[in-house]
């Protein structure tokens, strides 16, 4: 009979649960045996459909030669349940083992059997299945540790290292066979104590993955270790070899430092250069650059503030340079620099103008204060300065005021003061006035025409001849320029050279003399021994390639260089070096070289041995003073200077009788003056002395004109 499902048991939900839907064979039976219910696992696991199993009974499905289902049923019937395997026979007449779970219920009031049955090979083979599929994991795992790129140790609860794949054998040169079963501290002592010791322990203790990198001094290795907890208890340690990185790192790290350190060099160099830019490097106020950014500071501040310029320069500088040496010369500027910084404001402005010259911009100062601070900074220069001597200097200072202030105008004026500072005497103080704007407007004009001057050809020389007081005659000329103005007419050199030097135009000035002076000379090349002099200015005696050019001119018009001669400033000695060795390129040409004004310089007799001198002139200062004891002692004293460095001496300014004849008397070589001549065009030059003057000179005549005939 077939079971019925709409029994009210049968229709819970342990029927749709273990009947219909459960994993096993379930089998529904009478007490006596017969099938009454099969489910589909059943039937699955017996190979016959229900139809079959309901015929064959509970017995017809066993092994007829297992004895085991006997006893199932007595045990069953004694506890009301069983539990074992036994031997059931499928369809197709084969047998299987299966575990059979049976008991008895009721059913209303009839007495049923529940037969609970599966398949133990399947199980069996399932397991067999599991066991061979965690082998072969287990192979796969070992696999995989062995071909991956990391070194490996796997290490247990105990510190006992459980495995060590090959890579990590060869690097830390351990073998496997002697390296598992051991403690890793014990193994590997170097570790007690590192950052690999407590990242291994914290992974232990907490069993979160943590990641280091350091180095493995024992096997010179720096690694990067990625350590993991493992379910059973201890870690697993993955680690690579980074040295290689760790070094291109190093390098990277190291190229970075030097860029670091190139690019503060770079830096400070420029903080350096922006520095010099505005600061003087040797007295540490402000550069030239740094007082115009200054001025442009206060003025762009205050529009109409109200400043007032001290030029000041230090008197006679290159005296100190010359005589006590440059270094001597470093340590004055930068004490009266100092002095200069103590006496400012703390809103005036400090600077070096260049050379000896500075410059202190007064901000909103009376007249009256800029006086005294101007005579402060007079009396503070003549404090000694400890230079190794000690030395006592003084400064002239020049004044401009302006409201608003233009810097480029107040430069230009107060540096007008100082300059006529200088000429009334030095270690003074003087404001810029009215009659020196008219000056300095009047200088400029100069400049201007003089520029076209240049430009037209306006320029023209005349000769002043000297006589040479034994033979009556002409022995050379001196070549002064002259400027013959459209407007103004004749232009004396005593106006238009100081401007000239000023402005630089000297160079180009005295390159178009020096060209029709040559020229010149090389008309009277048919007079014997005859000279013709020319004045050089000293920016030109420190320009290298003068001696070139005067060679050029030379060649250029086939005159000799012995008919040549430049004349030089005693003043322009006081360059030094520099000019001497100039002056001694332009000996070495054949070229003579006269000193012009001597006696009126500061520097004259510690430096004329050391130049090459053929000529001395004497000022006409000390011609003026001729006929006094005191002016005569000194023509004397040049004349024996000359002639103890061998040199001619020439007379200048020479205007009366009685100063020739003195002339003459005290050994004096030759003359010049109105007396004797005016300069004139070459055409106009008297090659003897006159008639008139020559026979009024009877009474101390130079020795060697009495032995004259008809003298």
């Amino acid at each position: 009979m077939t079971l019925d499902p709409a029994t009210p048991t049968l229709r819970s939900g342990v029927y749709e649960a273990l009947f219909v839907h459960g994993l096993d064979g379930v089998l529904i039976a009478c007490a006596e045996g017969q099938v009454l219910a099969a489910n589909a696992r059943a039937c699955e696991l017996l190979g016959r459909t229900e139809h079959e199993l309901l015929e064959l009974g509970l017995e017809g499905i066993v092994t007829a030669s297992d004895g085991r289902w006997s006893e199932v049923l007595g045990i069953r019937d004694r506890t009301s349940a069983f539990r074992g395997v036994v031997q059931v026979v499928r369809g197709d007449g084969s047998t299987v083992a299966a575990e059979v779970t049976t008991g008895t219920f009721l059913d209303g009031e009839a007495s049923r059997v529940w037969v609970c049955l599966r398949d133990v090979g399947a199980a069996e083979d399932a397991a067999a299945e599991r066991a061979e599929a965690t082998a072969r994991s287990a192979d796969d795992v070992l696999d995989g540790l062995e071909s991956i790129s990391d070194m490996y140790i796997g290490v247990d609860a105990d510190w006992r290292m459980t495995y060590i794949n090959g890579k990590a054998e060869t690097r830390l040169g351990v073998a496997r066979e002697d390296a598992v079963g051991q403690d890793i501290w014990v193994r590997f002592p170097s570790l007690v104590g590192s950052d690999f010791e407590a990242v291994y322990r914290q992974v232990a203790r907490t069993g979160c993955p943590a990641t280091l990198e350091a180095r493995y001094h024992a096997a010179d290795l720096w690694c990067e270790a990625r350590v993991y907890p493992l379910r059973r208890g201890g870690i697993a340690i993955y680690f690579r070899d980074i040295s290689e990185r760790r070094a291109r790192e190093q390098e990277r790290e190291r190229l970075l430092d030097a860029e670091r350190v190139a690019r503060e060099a770079a830096e400070r160099a420029q903080r350096v250069l922006a520095q010099r830019a505005t600061r003087d490097e040797l007295t540490g106020v402000l550069s030239r650059a740094g007082l115009r950014l200054e001025v442009e500071r206060l003025v762009a501040a205050r529009p109409d503030i109200r400043l007032t310029l001290a030029f000041i320069g230090l008197d006679r500088f290159k005296l100190v340079n010359d005589s006590l040496g440059h270094a001597a010369g470093d340590r004055l500027l930068g004490e009266f620099a100092r002095r200069l910084a103590v006496l400012a404001g703390p809103t005036d402005a400090v600077a070096r103008f260049g050379g000896d010259e500075f410059v202190v911009v007064l901000v909103d100062r009376s007249a009256e204060e800029a006086g005294c601070f101007a005579q402060q900074v007079i009396g503070a220069s003549r404090e000694p300065v400890d230079v190794g001597p000690r030395l006592l200097a003084t400064a002239s200072v020049g004044l401009a005021a302006a409201c608003p202030p233009d810097l480029d105008i107040l430069l230009r004026e107060a540096n007008a003061a100082l300059h006529r500072a200088k000429d009334d005497g030095r270690d003074r103080a003087v404001w810029f006035d009215e009659r020196m704007h008219v000056e300095s407007v009047r200088r400029v004009q100069i400049e201007n025409d003089l520029r076209e001057a240049l430009d037209r050809d306006e320029l023209f020389v005349e000769y002043q001849p000297a006589f040479d007081l034994r033979q009556e005659r002409i022995c050379h000329v001196e070549a002064l320029v002259r400027w013959q103005h459209p407007v103004r007419g004749v232009v004396g050199p005593q106006e238009f050279i100081p401007v000239a030097e000023e402005t630089g135009l000297v160079d180009r000035l005295g390159e178009q003399v020096l060209c029709r002076v040559v020229e010149q000379a090389r008309r009277w090349a048919h007079l014997p021994g005859f000279r013709v002099w020319v004045n050089v200015s000293p920016q030109q005696l420190v320009d290298r390639d003068f001696p070139a050019r005067i060679a050029a001119q030379l060649g250029r018009a086939g005159l000799p260089a012995e008919r040549l001669g430049i004349e030089v400033t005693e003043s322009a000695l006081a360059d030094g070096a520099r000019v001497g060795e100039v002056l001694r390129q332009v000996h070495d040409l054949g070229v003579a070289i006269a000193v012009d004004d001597f006696g009126t310089g500061y520097s004259s007799l510690a430096r004329l041995n050391e130049f090459p001198v053929d000529v001395v002139k004497i000022d006409r200062s000390f011609v003026e003073e001729l006929g006094t004891a005191r002016g005569e002692a000194f023509v004397a004293g040049i004349v024996t200077l000359a002639r103890a460095i061998d040199a001619h001496v020439i007379a200048e300014g020479v205007e009366t009788l009685s100063q020739l004849t003195a002339l003459s008397a005290l050994g004096v070589d030759s003359a010049c003056g109105y007396l004797l001549a005016r300069p004139s065009a070459p055409e106009h030059l008297p090659l003897t002395i006159p008639a008139e003057a020559s026979f009024r000179w009877r009474t101390g005549l130079h020795p060697t004109v009495a032995r004259i005939p008809g003298t």
